[in-house]
């Protein structure tokens, strides 16, 4: 089932599926969860990979498991990396939420390949559970194509990762908060292409 006409509308994106490989897919949400929380500065951070967790229900296979302590206390993440060629319907968060009520986890998080239905976000945003969609970069930089661009910008979105992460958060049918690259990653870009490109400060691609 895809996201209704009403849905497109809100979120252009809704549809618009980024196509990456599955071990590419995984690799990435890795990568996306480790520079989220060195850019936050959680403390004693771990993450693991494809972790098996048995409870009085059964084993559960967890995609991303991540682990940080803060006031005192050790918080416990899980995460759903779905690569799905359609918008990830409302059923796929109930069930990650009954997943999170069984291992007794502080939170939960979806990331997807494609956008999310209105149900799956209403549910979502009702219990606390983050969803993330990775877009191709290119979706957003189409105007480096232009030939009138100015070439360092250019060269800041060739140098980009190929991917970006992108929250929904709030009521919104769109993926409104940029989480990956960070804005580190971001700044430290710039400064390279602007000493490649010998560019006075305040004149960032």
């Amino acid at each position: 089932m895809t996201a209704n006409v009403t849905e497109v509308g809100l979120n252009p994106y809704s549809e618009l599926v980024s196509r990456i490989s599955p071990m590419e897919f995984e690799i990435f949400c890795f990568d996306v969860i480790k520079a989220y929380a060195e850019a936050d500065g959680l403390k004693n951070f771990s993450i693991v990979h494809d972790k098996k967790i048995k409870t009085h229900d059964g084993e559960y296979q967890i995609d991303i498991y991540a682990e940080f302590t803060a006031v005192l206390v050790t918080f416990k993440i899980i995460f759903e990396c779905k690569r799905y060629s359609r918008s990830v319907e409302r059923e796929k968060i109930v069930i990650l939420a009954d997943k999170i009520r069984s291992l007794g986890i502080n939170k939960g998080v979806l990331i997807s390949t494609s956008g999310f239905q209105s149900g799956a976000i209403e549910y979502a945003k009702a219990h606390g559970i983050g969803l993330l969609q990775i877009i191709d970069k290119h979706i957003f930089t189409i105007r480096a194509s232009i030939s009138y661009e100015r070439p360092e910008h250019v060269e800041f979105i060739r140098q980009s990762p190929p991917y970006f992460a992108y929250q929904y958060s709030g009521i919104h049918h769109f993926p409104n908060k940029k989480i990956y690259p960070t804005i580190y990653m971001d700044t430290k870009l710039k400064e390279k292409i602007m000493m490649q490109y010998q560019l006075p400060k305040g004149n960032q691609p």
